[in-house]
């Protein structure tokens, strides 16, 4: 695929949100559908952003790079190896954005897969569910942040994790369940395994549904972060917005 690049001169920033995944029926009527989680943590952090959402599921992109400043690709229920015709493609939009240079965040399912794309390894842990609230002990900073608290704590929910970075990727922090937990790629690729667009009471309603799957003692332990720990997703979001905002206040 080809793309025309061009510098968008508003001031308003207009983010991507390459939506790979819907939150389950019986679910959306008390959380909402996944955009709305993204809709949420921009207007509680940033009035001045603009979010286009594209369903790359039912195949819905951009008609050009250029149409946003930069791209989130949100977490799925899904494996990045699944045989789907729909994460084959985005495969080849997401290196298209690479090539590009174009500011491009993972959360999740997107961590992994841009990761898988640009020559890590991704597969099942060994470890199984990582779930409810989580820690970090941090290697580095992202270098677009003046501060960051290591402190912060974020809802996990996965089996899959980044076994190996991609060699041009530098890693950021990890924890004892999950060791490549966030990641960057120069100036224009952030990743986490975190989600920052979680509420608690959505990974709990989530959980419960996993309950006989996971077994009472890892869902015991999930259930108790979920209901007793917060998390610092306005801090994090506030990360991803200095993030699209480093590159666009330069051009």
């Amino acid at each position: 695929m080809l793309y025309r690049l061009r510098f968008n001169p508003m001031s308003i920033l207009k983010i991507g949100i390459l939506l790979t995944d819907h939150v389950l029926e019986d679910l959306q009527k008390k959380h909402n559908d996944q955009d709305n989680f993204y809709r949420r943590i921009f207007e509680e952090t940033d009035q001045e952003v603009n979010l286009e959402i594209y369903d790359v599921t039912q195949f819905i992109y951009p008609k050009s790079l250029d149409e946003c400043d930069g791209y989130i690709i949100t977490g799925s229920k899904l494996s990045v190896y699944d045989d789907e015709r729909w994460i084959r493609v985005l495969e080849k939009f997401i290196n298209d954005l690479f090539l590009n240079k174009k500011l491009l965040l993972g959360v999740c399912f997107g961590h992994q897969l841009i990761a898988k794309v640009l020559g890590g390894e991704v597969k099942k842990a060994d470890i199984g569910w990582v779930l409810g609230v989580q820690s970090y002990e941090f290697k580095t900073n992202y270098p677009w942040l003046e501060y960051m608290n290591e402190d912060v704590q974020l809802i996990h929910s996965h089996q899959d994790q980044v076994m190996r970075l991609p060699e041009s990727a530098t890693l950021v922090a990890s924890n004892k369940y999950v060791p490549n937990s966030m990641y960057y790629i120069e100036d224009h690729v952030m990743c986490m395994q975190g989600h920052p667009e979680f509420t608690n009471a959505y990974a709990y309603d989530v959980l419960c549904k996993r309950r006989d799957v996971l077994g009472e003692e890892k869902f015991k332990q999930a259930e108790s972060s979920l209901l007793n720990e917060k998390t610092d997703y306005l801090e994090v979001t506030n990360w991803w917005l200095e993030f699209f905002k480093s590159k666009n206040q330069l051009q």
